[in-house]
């Protein structure tokens, strides 16, 4: 039996620094594809008609969550240039989802929740990137807590329960700033290793994931105030 050996090829300091800031550059413009879907759709009233009434509106609610499994099987198995295609996608998807915003909050309050979400995320960020400490152990701790909150979100759809919301945003955003951490830390770690570069739209995923929740739960437990309606 002929037993074939794979060697890895380890990335230099300066090579992982590269693929990291194409991550982050991946991630950037995936929020800005979302946000600019996200508007345009807020700003035609046939649109949000169409995508927010009867049937449609559980369709569009619940689609990114069945994408995001859906992206994640197939950006392994395509090219770098296929890969970033299904990640734009996701991200057109998910600004059709939250396009709401921009009909109930003012620009005021998404602006300051959106800047604000900037900056923890840059934080947290910069902490998972540099630290020395392993965040493995408190990853695990982290998803069974996200799938604590993505539970009783659903269930506060239904619900309609706003100081379960305000409960729910909260700890959503703790958990998100950790998975910030986490998720840069184990980013680095995958991108330490040279491939195809699918990792790095992977990397990048992840991040929109962390960054898109930090800011949507900022929003909802702090903007308040700046509903429309007010």
């Amino acid at each position: 039996m002929n037993d074939t050996l794979v060697y890895e090829q380890y990335r230099s300091v300066g090579e992982i620094n590269d693929a990291m800031i194409r991550v982050y550059n991946n991630m950037a413009l995936a929020v800005v594809n979302s946000m600019l879907v996200s508007y345009v759709i807020s700003s035609s009233p046939a649109l949000m008609a169409f995508l927010f009434t009867g049937l449609m509106k559980w369709i569009v609610i619940f689609a990114p969550i069945a994408a995001v499994f859906v992206v994640g099987y197939f950006i392994d198995k395509v090219s770098k240039s296929g890969a970033l295609m299904f990640l734009h996608a996701f991200a057109a998807l998910m600004g059709m989802s939250f396009s709401m915003i921009f009909v109930v909050y003012t620009m005021g309050s998404i602006v300051t929740a959106f800047m604000g979400a900037a900056i923890l995320f840059g934080t947290l960020s910069l902490y998972g990137y540099f630290t020395k400490r392993s965040l493995e152990s408190m990853g695990q701790f982290l998803f069974v807590g996200l799938i604590a909150v993505i539970i009783a979100s659903i269930v506060n759809i239904f619900i309609g329960s706003s100081i379960m919301q305000m409960v729910i945003s909260a700890v959503s955003i703790i958990i998100f700033l950790g998975l910030t951490a986490y998720d840069t830390q184990q980013i680095r770690i995958a991108v330490s290793v040279d491939s195809n570069g699918n990792e790095e739209v992977m990397g990048a995923l992840t991040l929109y994931l962390d960054f898109i929740n930090i800011f949507i739960n900022l929003l909802q437990l702090f903007g308040i105030g700046g509903k429309k309606d007010d």
